[in-house]
């Protein structure tokens, strides 16, 4: 290692002089020239340091008399794994078991690298994490300096991670008490690379409205999406996590609001003490589709909606048929009436019930889903959406990137068994680091001379 450093000493040291030649004699360089060469001789000094590392790991390996007794070394064999510093390239042995038939590179196995492991995991973490925003492409393409990455790499880490479970984050303490909860949904539409639609649906449960520097905020906002094929599983997972986080027997009324579609109402059946609250962005989308062509009637429509006046409801839809001309706007207008008798009760509810709020469904999915799913045109498969989605609430429930890279570890435990792995003696380590390190820092100008540069103290912090 002492080489490896005084190497870079000596490189760094003369790439700093020519920089300063350039920067005086005018050169057109600059402080962000210098930085990006920094940069790289800090990934080549990376890319040592791995390569060191686990060469020397597979060196104390074959000296353990531990390993002797166990394993017979077959040959040596090279590899490549890619890191944030690059593609590092190292060599180590491949062993055989003497009492059964399993071959393993220990190095490989006392490390985590996997068999068909290509990429190191906490980068394959990130670049899960930086996808649930960009596209594969740009992710695979400035996530290593130098190295570009494929979109299909980049989308086969996110496969392997396989369905995300809504609930991952949840971790519930004491269960509170509550007297009213609230529950709002809504869905996506997403284009698949086949014409045809994927529609992941997004619910998520709060407690009410606070308001934080004049702004209004959802007070501890969880959420949950994905593509179901039957709504009853969303519900589920749904009522799971307000029975883990909420004494029920607290709530006096859980407020389901949505657009009305069939699969949110199914909510109801499995919510207990919940009622439909229907959301007013749809309610107002519907009005207005009905109402273009006589616009001095949509006043009228709304007076019967706000005074939950049926007759006067009915007495309008009649004459606004009587001014619609064509077949089409006739056909818009019983679609509204249909909507608004349909969804009757929630509209009720949301007059009569001081406690009932609006819905902000809309702008959630397309804070939570759309930007990332289908505000872009994008094709994508039923598997890569419902994984999206699912990532993207993970994100947004408060996952981070070391949230995501136990994710990635979990699933690789699930496949794996474990392994009776050689343990290395502690006196073959020492020996091993001793012919290493013959003298501290003896070798290394840089920190042999008394003036403390810049440069003696980054090297000073590596050794």
């Amino acid at each position: 290692m002492d080489t490896i450093i005084q190497q870079f000493g000596e490189e760094i040291k003369e790439n700093s002089k020519e920089f300063l030649v350039n920067v005086a004699l005018d050169n057109g360089k600059s402080i962000s020239d210098f930085i990006t060469l920094l940069k790289n001789d800090m990934d080549k000094l990376g890319k040592e340091l791995c390569k060191y590392l686990i060469e020397t790991l597979d060196e104390m390996i074959m000296e353990s008399p531990n390993r002797k007794k166990k394993w017979e070394i077959i040959r040596k064999k090279d590899r490549k794994l890619i890191t944030e510093f690059g593609e590092v390239k190292f060599t180590r042995r491949y062993y055989k078991s003497k009492f059964n038939s399993e071959y393993y590179h220990l190095a490989d196995k006392k490390l985590g690298i996997d068999k068909y492991q290509r990429i190191d995991k906490k980068l394959e973490a990130e670049m899960v994490d930086l996808a649930t925003d960009k596209s594969y492409a740009k992710v695979g393409a400035g996530i290593v300096n130098s190295l570009e990455i494929t979109d299909q790499t980049v989308m086969n880490k996110i496969r392997k991670l396989d369905k995300i479970e809504n609930n991952e984050l949840n971790d519930p303490g004491e269960k509170k008490e509550v007297e009213y909860l609230y529950i709002e949904a809504d869905e996506d539409h997403v284009a698949l690379q086949n014409g045809k639609n994927s529609v992941p649906k997004l619910v998520y449960v709060h407690e009410g409205i606070s308001k934080e520097n004049g702004r209004h905020k959802l007070k501890n906002i969880y959420c949950f999406s994905g593509v179901y094929s039957k709504a009853e599983n969303l519900w589920l997972e749904v009522m799971d996590y307000i029975d883990a986080n909420y004494k029920l027997d607290s709530i006096r009324q859980i407020y389901l609001a949505g657009d009305g579609a069939l699969w949110i109402k199914k909510g109801l059946k499995w919510i207990p003490k919940s009622k439909q609250i229907l959301d007013r962005y749809h309610l107002n989308k519907y009005v207005l589709k009905a109402t273009g062509h006589a616009k001095k009637l949509r006043f009228k429509l709304w007076q019967g909606l706000n005074n939950l006046d049926r007759a006067k409801l009915k007495e309008t839809f009649s004459e606004l048929i009587s001014k619609a001309e064509k077949e089409s706007k006739k056909s818009d207008i019983k679609k509204t009436r249909s909507y608004i008798y349909n969804n009757w009760t929630g509209i009720v509810n949301y007059y009569e019930d001081d406690k009932a709020l609006g819905c902000s469904a809309e702008g959630h999915v397309s804070h939570i889903l759309s930007d990332r799913l289908s505000s872009r045109p994008m094709g994508w498969s039923r598997i890569g959406v419902d994984q999206m989605a699912r990532l993207r609430v993970f994100k947004f429930n408060g996952g981070q990137l070391e949230d995501i890279q136990k994710l990635i570890m979990d699933k690789e435990r699930k496949k794996q068994k474990e392994d009776n792995i050689v343990k290395i003696e502690s006196k073959v380590v020492n020996k091993r680091l001793k012919k290493r390190y013959k003298g501290k820092n003896e070798n290394i100008p840089c920190i042999n001379k008394g003036t403390k540069t810049g440069l003696f103290k980054a090297v000073k912090a590596l050794v």
